[in-house]
């Protein structure tokens, strides 16, 4: 379908764009299962936005309940109006979505918590970050597992764009701002729709770009253990990542790669 600036929908395209929900969803249920040998039951997003991930987690098992935090009321209200129609009703029983604050809300002990898409950047100080790792900690069942996505490489802060052609759309990603002393970088993206009008600024992002040794250091720290990185391959074909995560001990100095970060929570109680 063609995108016109009297149809956009910066929430759809933005789905379009850069999200893999069903296939994220069968990558952390297999995940668990590795790493538990139990099966994923109760999926917990923080910094949730339109929750696309746990309406796809719910769709996998009738057993599966998900738990979404998000600040934004706008995208949590996207979610129940455009997704929830095309799941059953119990289905949509079985997700929870709250308006709340990710670093202090108090939610049932969940199975695994993720929060993807760099969304934690927005958390700027060690120790925000740190509260916001203890409280996660505190949300996880005994064996619990949490997981960050994260991103880095010479390239990623380079102020600069990104531009994407997309069915029916292009995607701008644009790095307006990054200052090397304090990591804080302001991250765009932008639609460019088929009739030729731009949607500028459709999100903006006011982030700290962390370091993988940082974020493992604060997850020790918070009393998380088994803290490792998952790192993303890549294909020689394209240069570009393969989508195949593998645990490694060293990574590789590329212009940009991708991972993501685990930690299990191995305490013998879970939300106090």
């Amino acid at each position: 379908m063609k995108i016109s600036s009297r149809n956009e929908d910066k929430f759809d395209l933005y789905l379009r764009s850069v999200q893999t929900p069903d296939s994220d969803a069968l990558f952390l249920s297999r995940r668990f299962k590795k790493m538990t040998g139990q099966p994923l039951r109760i999926l917990h997003e923080d910094f949730c936005g339109t929750a696309n991930l746990l309406c796809e987690f719910v769709r996998l098992n009738k057993h599966n309940r998900g738990i979404g935090i998000d600040l934004d009321l706008k995208p949590l209200n996207w979610c129940r109006k455009r997704n929830f129609p095309h799941l059953t009703r119990d289905q949509q029983t079985r997700i929870h979505l709250m308006r709340r604050d990710a670093v202090v809300a108090r939610t049932e002990p969940a199975d695994m918590i993720v929060a993807l898409n760099y969304s934690y950047s927005v958390l700027k100080t060690r120790s925000q970050m740190l509260r916001y790792f203890k409280n996660a900690k505190r949300a996880l069942k005994p064996g619990g597992v949490f997981i960050l996505d994260a991103q880095g490489g010479s390239a990623v802060p380079i102020e600069d764009q990104e531009v994407w052609d997309i069915d029916g759309f292009q995607y701008v990603w644009d790095v307006s701002r990054f200052d090397p002393i304090t990591h804080r970088m302001i991250c765009k993206i932008h639609f460019i729709l088929a009739d030729g009008t731009m949607l500028r600024n459709a999100f903006v992002y006011d982030w700290r770009l962390w370091t993988l040794p940082e974020l493992q250091e604060l997850l020790s720290t918070a009393g998380f253990q088994d803290v490792h990185v998952l790192w993303e391959g890549t294909d020689p074909r394209t240069n570009l990542g393969n989508g195949v995560l593998r645990r490694v001990q060293r990574g590789r100095a590329e212009g940009a790669w991708y991972a993501m970060v685990v930690g299990r929570n191995f305490s013998d109680s879970g939300l106090r």
